[in-house]
């Protein structure tokens, strides 16, 4: 359940994603790959956890490898609790909560980094009161800092947290780390989807993710069968090549006048076993002519949102 450097490749330089660990162990050693991508990537690194968090984390870097302090004296990882971000002003505001993220990733720019990648997660139990505020800052992320160098890990214990939470915070976030995948979440709701509590956008989003998730399941299944007609026609290649190199020998090598039906049934044989791989070939081309000409349109049927390429976007709701 790792986070692989292999799979660290699908996170975008800008991104928010929803991180439902399922135990300690998984989300140390995922938080360590996490930080380890980011300094590789001249990213600055931010820790948001109570200091004993932010200890264990110093130890579990060093242990892998990373140099923690050297990171920390350079500025390159910052380590900070709620209190300094969610709780910068005294109580949870959404509004300077994603300002404490745009200051920061404003900082980051302005000292030479590439961009922030910053992970965070709530210090004790929100309550039902505060929760409403929670959803409205992740909405709000997406929407601030949706087209900005700002890569956010949002942390939950997925096995301690109320299953309507977990799936709340799916809904605000673009993507979710799932046992070391990252996984493109077709729950996803755009931020004014979410801010404006509209039941027909929300219905008109939900009906244009399955019409999204099916033309990607097709163009998926479409290249498959490319691949499967493409390699079917290079076996036959090689066997056809060999037949027509013995039959030549054949025919150079006796009399052909007197096995003549022979041969000539051969060559018949040959020419039906040609034709039958070009016209795979040319199914080949076509098919895949096709498969991009529709991927195409489809793909002009809805522009993707500035959160992820991985999602069309319909029509925006107006804002209230």
């Amino acid at each position: 359940m790792n986070l692989s450097p292999a799979k660290l490749g699908a996170l975008r330089a800008s991104g928010h994603l929803c991180f439902p660990y399922e135990s300690e162990d998984e989300k140390r050693t995922t938080l360590v790959a996490f930080v380890r991508d980011g300094l590789a990537r001249r990213e600055r690194c931010v820790y948001i956890g109570t200091p004993a968090d932010q200890s264990e984390l110093r130890q579990a870097l060093e242990a892998a490898g990373v140099r923690a302090a050297g990171a920390l004296e350079r500025g390159a990882l910052v380590l900070k609790t709620q209190a300094e971000t969610y709780l910068r002003s005294g109580r949870f505001d959404p509004e300077d909560a994603v300002r404490v993220l745009e200051e920061l990733v404003e900082s980051a720019l302005a000292d030479g980094y590439a961009g922030l990648r910053g992970t965070g997660e709530a210090s004790a139990p929100v309550s039902d009161e505060l929760w409403p505020l929670v959803l409205r800052y992740e909405s709000l992320v997406n929407e601030r800092l949706g087209r900005s160098p700002f890569l956010g890990l949002c942390r939950l214990p997925a096995s301690q947290d109320r299953p309507e939470r977990a799936q709340d915070l799916l809904r605000m976030h673009p993507h979710a780390l799932l046992r070391g995948e990252v996984c493109a979440n077709p729950f996803y709701e755009r931020p004014e989807i979410v801010l404006s509590d509209d039941a027909r956008a929300r219905l008109d989003w939900q009906l244009h993710q399955l019409r999204s998730t099916h033309r990607a399941r097709k163009r998926l299944e479409h290249r498959s069968a490319d691949r499967l007609v493409s390699a079917l026609a290079d076996e036959l290649a090689d066997p056809l090549f060999a037949l027509k190199r013995e039959i030549h020998a054949l025919g150079a090598a006796l009399d052909e006048t007197a096995v003549p039906e022979r041969i000539e049934a051969a060559q018949r044989h040959l020419r039906r076993l040609t034709a039958a791989v070009e016209a795979v070939r040319d199914a080949a081309r076509l098919s895949d002519r096709d498969g991009a000409a529709a991927a195409g349109r489809a793909d002009d049927e809805a522009a993707p949102p500035a959160e992820s390429e991985a999602h069309d976007e319909p029509p925006r709701p107006p804002r209230r």
